[in-house]
């Protein structure tokens, strides 16, 4: 492999893999990229000095496990949800992962970050093992493209601290986050009990509120996380309570809802709390594997039975 693996012919390989219908290759000299078809007969030597490489073989079920990669490290415990159980819906598995993305545009921008990278890592892998066999010394991919993609995340972001121009559109996202939680409640009763659980609170622009907001480089709010100090007779110290912690859709599964928690639990540290607490209610609880992963502990447990179709 004597030629140059350049930014375009990546692209090239990489278009050319995802193509189940032909078979390229490259010539080890030139680098050009070529359908079987379109190789010259007279192009083709010796069969032990031929000038073509197959391109990296790419079949469906390493875009699969590809998908099952990308969705381990999802951030967004409700659409990763979601898209494991695409993935293991059977067949139609590759558009409904695509649906699923869809309703999420920054973390379907993600997914394509991803699969570009994980596929050039494919063709570096390729291109450095052909050259081995050359007897050519293996090259390292640049630098800025073995970035993790985490790399890309939170420099997008800013945390701030909440200001006048953040409160209605917090108020709205607040409410559309509390009664997402219960997706088969009646909307009227959830409104009811979305106003009764706020109503003994603090505003969140109060002096006892302990707000920080998630902005995008141009300001727009992207999500919060608020919370509120209580006391509980049962334990000592000083206890802060995340009231909410919501992430506007468009921007769900890139990692906000860490950063707004790490910086509550920041915080909660510097004002001299001796807990940091959350209750988790309906689809909320699905966020309890995210809260663990921080360092949060379950300490209680609410059962429910349904005994219309209990049968002793």
């Amino acid at each position: 492999m004597d030629f140059n693996l350049i930014p375009e012919l990546i692209e090239q390989i990489i278009f050319a893999m995802e193509d189940q219908q032909n078979q390229y290759y490259v010539h080890r000299n030139s680098g050009e990229l070529l359908r079987e078809d379109e190789i010259e007969e007279d192009e083709v030597e010796e069969e032990w000095e031929d000038p073509f490489v197959p391109i990296p073989a790419w079949r469906p079920v390493d875009g699969f496990l590809m998908m099952e990669k990308f969705v381990a490290r999802l951030r967004n415990p409700l659409l990763r949800e979601q898209l494991k159980e695409a993935l293991a819906s059977g067949r139609g598995v590759f558009r409904k992962f695509k649906d699923i993305l869809k309703t999420s545009p920054e973390v379907e921008r993600l997914w394509f970050i991803f699969k570009e990278r994980e596929l050039r890592k494919v063709v570096w892998q390729w291109y450095n093992d052909h050259r081995e066999l050359a007897g050519l010394q293996r090259l390292e991919e640049e630098p800025e493209e073995q970035e993790g993609l985490e790399d890309l995340l939170g420099s997008d972001f800013a945390i701030v601290p909440l200001q006048s121009r953040h409160g209605e559109a917090l108020r709205e996202l607040d409410e559309r986050a509390f009664a997402v939680r219960f997706p088969e409640a009646d909307p009227e009763g959830i409104a009811d009990l979305f106003k009764r659980s706020r109503a003994p609170l603090p505003d969140p622009e109060s002096e006892d509120s302990v707000v920080f907001v998630a902005e995008t480089p141009e300001q727009d709010f992207a999500g919060f996380v608020w919370a509120v100090e209580e006391s509980d007779p049962l334990v000592p110290g000083r206890i802060l309570w995340i009231q909410q912690l919501a992430v506007v859709q468009r921007y769900q599964g890139v990692g906000l809802g860490s950063m707004l928690l790490r910086r509550m639990i920041v915080e909660a540290r510097d004002r001299g709390y001796h807990r940091l607490r959350s209750d988790l209610s309906g689809t909320g609880l699905q966020l309890a594997d995210f809260f663990q992963g921080l360092g949060f502990q379950p300490i209680s447990q609410t059962m429910e039975l349904d005994p219309t179709y209990w049968e002793g």
